[in-house]
């Protein structure tokens, strides 16, 4: 589940902040208490009223379980804005993986977690990945049609939205730690890549997927064709 607020100013939409509920459960929570909404609708507008009492019941639960409380501060700040005039909507979205839809706002959040992707006409997503020399050993012995298991210390499968995001890792990274690095790309059905949300680590280029090791499985299931190497 995710939940988001998103501003309405006239035409246009402007996502302020998604917050994964496996990550961040307490925005959700602080929103539908306020709302009177044990199951809210997808997309539901938020009064400046409502929004300030969103607010402090979240800092009261960000302090009680001794949180971090960069969710407050960022409502904080839209709530500051909302003087200059539009409105909110409060998106909720039980699956991150969920059918386009009509609603702008819902649209709007949807295609925030979707950003930076390539997704095909035939219904795969490409995506890049960089790797070294035993890691691309694994992948040869395995005919190109696999990604081997992650190992103890790699909870994390991190395959990349562009090559340009795919060459620096592997130049300034891969490289200085085992001599070489090489450059993969690979199709994922898209339904399955949906389910991972848009993750940017650094500049607009800086984009990736958070697939967890034991999922890899599931990435595998869900290739189309080979791994190519392409650099």
């Amino acid at each position: 589940m995710a939940c988001a607020l998103v501003r309405t100013t006239g035409d246009d939409v402007a996502v302020d902040r998604i917050h994964l509920a496996v990550e961040e459960p307490l925005p959700a929570l602080a929103l539908a208490a306020v709302l009177g909404a044990s199951e809210p609708p997808p997309s539901v507008s938020v009064s400046v009223e409502e929004l300030g009492a969103a607010i402090v019941l979240l800092g009261e639960l960000e302090q009680e379980l001794e949180v971090a409380r960069s969710s407050t501060h960022a409502w904080q700040f839209l709530h500051q804005e909302l003087d200059e005039g539009g409105g909110v909507a409060a998106v909720f979205l039980e699956r991150v993986d969920a059918d386009d839809a009509d609603d702008r706002a819902v649209a709007a959040v949807l295609a925030h977690l979707r950003r930076g992707r390539r997704e095909n006409p035939d219904g795969t997503t490409s995506l890049w990945r960089p790797v070294g020399p035993e890691e691309m050993e694994l992948l040869q012995a395995s005919g190109m049609r696999a990604w081997p298991p992650r190992l103890p210390d790699q909870p994390i499968f991190y395959p990349v939205l562009n090559e340009t995001y795919a060459r620096q890792i592997a130049r300034d990274w891969n490289v200085s730690a085992s001599g070489a690095g090489y450059v993969t790309r690979f199709d994922l059905a898209t339904s399955f890549a949906r389910r991972y949300p848009t993750r940017q680590t650094g500049g607009p280029q800086h984009l990736e997927l958070w697939i967890p090791a034991d999922q890899v499985g599931e990435v595998n299931q869900n290739l189309h064709g080979l791994i190519e190497v392409v650099g």
